[in-house]
């Protein structure tokens, strides 16, 4: 019985068949070394970035509930 889909690309065939020690020794990969962490000055900006955002969630919210009760107030 034959399949309606095409064959997989000989590339993605090789890939699929190799076993994961076959698949770190592939050229074009760099190996994992243990100083390959982020950085301290991404983790800093994202630091900052979501504190800003959480900072002006935060005042929205603020906004909107002082004007709902001056809504409900009057």
């Amino acid at each position: 019985m034959r399949s309606s889909e095409p064959p997989l690309p000989e590339c993605l065939t090789r890939l699929l068949a190799a076993s994961p020690t076959d698949a770190a020794a592939m050229p074009g990969q760099r190996p994992a070394r243990a100083d390959d962490r982020p950085s301290m000055h991404a983790a800093l900006e994202a630091v900052l970035l979501r504190g800003c955002v959480y900072g002006v969630s935060g005042l929205v919210w603020l906004f909107v509930t002082v004007l709902v009760i001056r809504h409900l107030a009057r």
